[in-house]
């Protein structure tokens, strides 16, 4: 397959009949598309519209009311979710609200239609479309980043290269939401212009992606949602997929071992942000997993060893068209292949001493009692930590015996011969599952939130 710009697509690059998209069962054209986007386009021009936001469960008409507000040279804004709270926090800047579910209480909410016509072909300026989405990285704090779908092409050229002979002309499955722009890269910028049909639904449970699989496919997931195989038979050879593809957090070895055994194939990874895009992939189980940067991203490694990159999909926000500076330290193999290390933002002073919050965690995590663990920074006038630990079978087993006063304690000592007891926590919560979001990442205020519920 090959890359068509969305301006060109638009203009007839490729034939009316081409599908786009799969919505309940049914193709949808090229021109359906084009009607749709220019009826909706209308609508809004007798409107003054400066900034428009879009919130759909469908990723075909998500893909309409962005292009749509485009179209007329609005801003688009992706709020993360739909909680009313969410909107309300954002109501002041909006202009109209894009939905193809019922607004309710929302103000200025307009539903997308579907055009009773067809649409010329049409060209609209993409270089100046801005879209805003919404991260929170590790805290858990709201920040805005500018993207235009220029950034869009140029990440999707890239992918293409490196992956579409492997896809041919596989349809595309998700199971995150294209609100994100993990998902707006990956379940429908990336197939759009690369002539791939999509799926407008993204599952939220395996079971019904799995009995809608008809053939080979591309499976758009998160390490959230691969870690939750278990019980699922495997899937037939005639309708594994070709590739499935993970972001956001990295993916345990033992789910990709696992998603191998349902799937037939080993998740391809990438890393990167909601502000550079895609960074670097890896495909493999073993330990340590190193990264191969993509061929249009520079990466080098600061003094400090923090990482530095270069990339012709990052946001201007950050990048300045120049080298950017993330929030990662890395280490680089002989072959170009870089570890990542850490975050910079995870080492803190309590009571005087500098803690590394990751190394902590790995420390605790060496434990024989313990599976998994998250450790932050609490408390305001004198910092202390905290921890929220996913026991083992033995953990468990021994927690049950001692009790959770003493089997804190006890974690504490074994902790002491390596750590000074001044920097353990001081706080503990035990969980049958990590608090993650939605892509499989874990947030600090998420995992503070359960430690104050411990108070």
């Amino acid at each position: 397959m090959s890359i068509v710009s969305l301006s060109d697509l638009l203009a007839g690059a490729r034939p009316d009949t081409h599908c786009v998209a799969l919505k309940d069962h049914r193709q949808i054209t090229l021109a359906r598309l084009r009607a749709d986007v220019s009826h909706n386009a209308q609508r809004l021009s007798a409107r003054s519209i400066r900034h428009g936001a879009v919130v759909c469960e469908g990723g075909y008409w998500f893909l309409v009311g962005v292009l749509a507000l485009v179209k007329i040279g609005a801003d688009v804004i992706l709020p993360p979710n739909s909680r009313a709270g969410t909107l309300r926090g954002l109501a002041h800047e909006l202009d109209v609200l894009l939905t193809d579910s019922g607004v309710g209480e929302v103000a200025n909410g307009v539903v997308l239609e579907s055009s009773e016509t067809e649409a010329a072909p049409m060209r609209f300026d993409v270089a100046n479309s801005r879209i805003d989405f919404f991260t929170s990285g590790s805290t858990g704090e709201m920040k805005r980043v500018a993207k235009s779908l220029t950034l869009f092409e140029r990440e999707a050229a890239v992918l293409e290269q490196m992956w579409g002979a492997e896809l041919g002309d596989a349809p595309v499955f998700g199971t995150v939401t294209h609100q994100h722009v993990f998902g707006m890269t990956f379940r429908i910028m990336w197939p759009l212009l690369a002539g791939r049909p999509y799926h407008s639904e993204f599952h939220v449970a395996w079971e019904p992606l799995l009995a809608a699989l008809n053939g080979p496919a591309m499976i758009v997931s998160s390490p959230a949602q691969l870690t939750r195989l278990a019980g699922l038979a495997p899937v037939a050879p005639a309708n594994r997929p070709r590739i499935v593809v993970t972001g956001g957090a990295p993916l345990p070895p033992d789910a990709a071992i696992e998603a191998r055994e349902v799937f037939g194939c080993i998740p391809t990874e990438f890393f990167g942000s909601t502000e550079v895009g895609a960074v670097a992939w890896r495909r493999g189980v073993t330990q340590p997993a190193l990264w191969q940067p993509l061929p249009t991203v520079e990466v080098a490694s600061a003094a400090d060893g923090v990482l530095m990159l270069r990339s012709p999909h990052a946001s201007p926000d950050v990048s300045g068209d120049g080298w950017c500076e993330q929030s990662d330290r890395i280490s680089f193999a002989p072959d170009g292949r870089f570890l990542l290390e850490g975050r910079i933002d995870r080492v803190v002073k309590i009571e005087g001493k500098r803690v590394s919050l990751q190394r902590l965690e790995h420390e605790i995590a060496t434990l024989a009692w313990v599976e998994e663990a998250a450790v932050v920074r609490l408390g305001d006038r004198r910092a202390y930590l905290g921890a929220v630990v996913k026991l083992s079978a033995a953990g468990n087993t021994e927690i049950h015996r001692l009790g959770k006063f003493r089997f804190e304690r006890m974690l504490r000592r074994e902790l002491s011969l390596t750590e000074d007891l001044s920097v353990l926590p001081r706080r503990w919560r035990f969980v049958d599952s990590m608090p993650m979001d939605g892509l499989g990442k874990r947030r600090v205020s998420d995992v503070a939130a359960l430690l104050e519920r411990t108070a």
